[in-house]
């Protein structure tokens, strides 16, 4: 009997030793896993920390932005995204509809108007690029869709285009992309310039120009073909353009009776057709004073779509510089 009690308390200690050994296991086990588990929270939010940063835009507001945003509105800035190879899901109207050059890189870019929140909204951007002059109500609504960035433009600014090239690579972190863009397009410009210079002498001079249904405007370097013509390729500018239009920085809208005075010795124009723009570009031409022009005698008159020049950023200038060197230069051979 004694034995038998003897063997019984070994089983029974030997039962609850395992029972004991198990239950600490499990504890042990279930602290390896809360550990695990917090570790794995701190590194989460580590990670999600390090999806964004702080950026200060030309307003002076501090963003905080997707380090790599794969969902961009942009309004404007279309040719500086394409130059750093990079296509937005949506743009504003303006510059998509006249970022002609930019067809093929923008085809499937959404239109969201000039500027529909709605339609921002149904596209789910995680960054939205909007230009200075977008009225603060709109940009109000669409930083509820998501952060929101203000840039300057070479158009409305006058700020230098390259620079403007570099500022969205810095935004975008693709300095690299801004640095090879811009040797790429000032190596093509040095192309262009021995293409041009038996051409266009030294001593010529240059003017851009547009005509629209009730102005007849003389432009500045930042808009139409002028940063390419006086700014990259060197061209001289017609002397009253170069004191009056220029240092104003923007266009200047002068009578027929005054146009004699800023015409160059080459012009470079466009023509707004909107709004009666066509008609009026044909009543201009088939004027006196227009015929009178030394320009237009010679045939140094060059007619560019303003549909292709509307916009001075990035890749639409690149492309522009091509555009203009077969333009002149298929002009030249058929004098």
């Amino acid at each position: 009997m004694k034995a038998i009690n003897h063997r019984f308390l070994i089983v029974a200690t030997m039962l609850l030793m395992t029972v004991m050994l198990a239950a600490c296991g499990a504890h042990n086990g279930n602290q390896t896993t809360d550990t695990a588990n917090k570790a794995a929270g701190n590194n989460g939010n580590a990670e999600e920390q390090a999806q964004t940063r702080i950026y200060k835009d030309f307003n002076g507001e501090e963003v905080e932005i997707p380090i790599h945003p794969q969902r961009i509105v942009s309004i404007t800035h279309l040719g500086d995204l394409t130059a750093l190879g990079v296509k937005p899901i949506g743009a504003g109207s303006v510059a998509l509809e006249n970022s002609v050059p930019l067809k093929k890189e923008l085809e499937g870019v959404e239109n969201v108007g000039d500027v529909s929140v709605e339609k921002v909204l149904e596209l789910a951007p995680d960054l939205i690029i909007v230009p200075t002059y977008l009225p603060a109500e709109t940009v109000l609504q669409l930083k509820k869709i998501a952060p929101v960035v203000t840039l300057a433009t070479a158009g409305w600014e006058g700020i230098d285009p390259l620079d403007e090239v570099r500022t969205v690579g810095e935004l975008l972190g693709r300095e690299q992309q801004a640095d090879e863009f811009i040797t790429r397009y000032k190596r093509k410009v040095e192309e262009a310039k021995a293409k041009l210079s038996e051409i266009i002498g030294p001593d010529e001079t240059i003017g851009t120009y547009s005509i629209w249904a009730k102005n007849f405007w003389v432009w500045p370097k930042t808009r139409d073909a002028g940063y390419n013509l006086y700014e990259m390729l060197g061209l001289k500018p017609q002397a009253k353009i170069e004191q009056e239009v220029f240092p104003a920085g923007k266009g200047a809208d002068i009578s027929l009776e005054v146009l004699p005075d800023y015409a160059a010795d080459h012009m470079f124009v466009t023509v707004y057709e909107p709004e009666g723009g066509s008609e009026r570009a044909q009543e201009v031409m088939g004027g006196s004073i227009w015929k009178s022009i030394p320009a237009v005698k010679n045939n140094r008159v060059y007619m560019l779509n303003y549909k292709e020049f509307w916009m001075v950023d990035g890749l639409n200038l690149e492309k522009q510089l091509d555009i203009l060197v077969d333009t002149i230069v298929s002009q030249h051979q058929k004098q």
